[in-house]
């Protein structure tokens, strides 16, 4: 028997374990979880010096782990300006209080605003308008998606872009219907920008790193699928891991950012593949075994791929950003290395090229339970969801997109291929695990709105209040263990995480209510009171 570290008694545990079996209490060893069951089986491998927590009916959890999201753009909220849910004039006001003391060489950076949200003009918007609150200084504000930013003039003169400046291949520079800058660029029509603002220091990567850390604490994130990061910023990373800053767990996909050709892209991306891949480092703490790469846009700014035009904008099928012998010849390498495979696929015309790709991997260079993912899987052609199932690939979701895709979605894709998309209940009763996540900073990564929005199909404001397309709903069951097992299982850690069983890692949360019986518009405003991880509490509710 192992001496206990603490106890935990008189509680309701959803374990998430097979069976969605609950006990009663728990014990610690070191950083796992020894013993589960009831109060008596607990406290008879208790010794006079163990901690015991009487939990007084309280409910837990395990751990939660969001399955994508950006932990730089996240942290980096809280550095730049933060735009999400606001108008228009208050964006504008914000970068006119931000230029008073921007210096020479800077640039006004933010994120988070959808022009969907503005119910005055919901159109994209244009360059004169910031040019009029910064005439001079540089401004780039990302889209709430980052499929798209909003630049003044300023910023088209430093990185050279002009009226006669073609697309380029998998974006767009928008412009007006004379044919000049609108002021809105989407997609790789980005990558100028990226390239020109100055990069973060070393510092300012850990900072970031921490200061997400903290939300993600608040809220019972214990672990995160990282959608993409360089190899500079992991390295970052490490050495908080090495001084016992970093505690939440990290599964890092790497990727390369803003190459103007496949070929850059390809060479950028071979001294990754030679690298290899790294388990469980920092007890369990850091792995990086995924490569990651975007195959389209977004539906906010209509850069997600589509086979067939989008249903409000005729002859526009958004953007595939790799040929499939491209995306065919990266990918090999990656697969053959040992990576698993995550492709953003938020169109239908994406999601198809990606399991074709698999699908062509698989029976070209067979490698078995290489559970490669298709971040997103958005829109799906009717005819392609059966695939996922057939071919073992995961398909990931952000289930709080519901809350703002719903305004502009059926507008876009039409009534038709909304039999596909958001496809949640057909996915799972096709055999599928659906990790779920935010893609934070696009959208909150509370897990507890994304749940409600998994189970209600609705927002946070209970519209539609007969749910949107209600009959692809989650049971509430599906939508814990898509932010507990199915994630694990999506990282290859199911035997480690994601349930609280004897021999996993000691990750739970404590919430102030019953997520299994409250009302269901209570699923929202579930708070967290206490989350630890590997045994050592890293938040408590004030």
């Amino acid at each position: 028997m192992r001496k206990l570290d603490a106890a935990y008694i008189n509680a309701k545990v959803y374990t998430v374990d097979k069976a969605f079996s609950t006990a009663a209490a728990f014990g610690i060893s070191d950083d796992r979880f020894a013993v589960v069951g009831t109060n008596e089986e607990v406290l008879a491998q208790c010794t006079p010096e163990t901690p015991v927590i009487d939990l007084k009916g309280q409910v837990v959890l395990p751990g939660i782990t969001d399955s994508h999201l950006h932990i730089a753009g996240t942290g980096a909220l809280k550095l730049e300006l933060y735009l999400v849910g606001k108008t228009k004039q208050e964006i504008l006001d914000l970068v006119a209080e931000a230029y008073k003391t921007t210096k020479p060489g800077e640039w006004i950076v933010g994120r988070g605003w959808i022009n969907d949200a503005w119910k005055d003009d919901p159109s994209f918007p244009s360059k004169e308008e910031l040019d009029a609150v910064a005439p001079d200084v540089p401004v780039y504000l990302k889209r709430g998606c980052g499929h798209g930013a909003w630049v003044n003039s300023k910023a088209f003169e430093v990185v050279g872009i002009t009226e006669a400046t073609p697309n380029p291949v998998g974006g767009e520079i928008m412009r007006k219907s004379d044919g000049s800058l609108l002021g809105v660029v989407s997609d790789q029509a980005q990558d100028p920008f990226n390239r020109a603002i100055p990069p973060y220091t070393t510092e300012q990567i850990q900072k970031i790193a921490l200061l997400a850390q903290e939300g993600f604490f608040e809220v019972g994130i214990t672990s995160v699928h990282d959608a993409g990061s360089f190899a500079h910023w992991v390295d970052a990373w490490e050495e908080l891991y090495k001084q016992k800053k970093l505690k939440m767990r990290m599964y890092v996909s790497l990727r390369i950012v803003g190459r103007p050709s496949y070929q850059e892209l390809m060479e950028e991306s071979m001294p990754y593949f030679e690298r290899g891949i790294r388990v469980g480092a920092y007890d369990n703490r850091l792995t990086y075994r995924a490569y990651k790469i975007s195959g389209d846009g977004s539906l906010g700014s209509r850069s997600a791929w589509m086979l067939e035009d989008y249903s409000d904008a005729p002859g526009c099928r958004g953007f595939g950003k790799w040929t499939d012998q491209e995306l065919y010849d990266l990918l090999y390498q990656a697969h053959r290395a040992g990576f698993q495979l995550w492709y953003h696929g938020i169109g239908d015309a994406a999601c198809r090229q990606a399991l074709d790709c698999y699908e062509r991997l698989q029976s070209e260079l067979p490698r078995p339970d290489c559970r490669h993912r298709i971040e997103h899987s958005q829109c799906l052609a009717p005819e392609d969801i059966g695939r996922y199932k057939e071919l073992g690939v995961i398909p990931t979701f952000q289930t709080v997109f519901l809350r703002t895709d719903k305004r502009v979605a059926e507008q876009r894709w039409g009534q038709e291929r909304m039999k596909g998309a958001y496809a949640w209940r057909t996915l799972i009763d096709q055999g599928n695990v659906l990790p779920n996540g935010s893609d934070s900073p696009v959208e909150s990564f509370n897990p507890f709105v994304s749940m409600y929005c998994a189970v209600a199909r609705k927002d946070e404001h209970g519209q539609p209040p007969e749910g949107w397309y209600p009959q692809e709903a989650m049971t509430r069951e599906e939508a814990l263990r898509s932010y507990t097992g199915w994630p694990a299982y999506a990282a290859f850690e199911e035997h480690i995480k994601g349930s609280i069983e004897q021999g996993k890692l000691a990750d739970f949360i404590v919430i102030d209510r019953d997520i299994m019986t409250c009302p269901e518009d209570e699923i929202k405003d579930i708070k967290v009171l206490q989350t630890v991880v590997g045994g050592e509490t890293v938040y408590t509710k004030p």
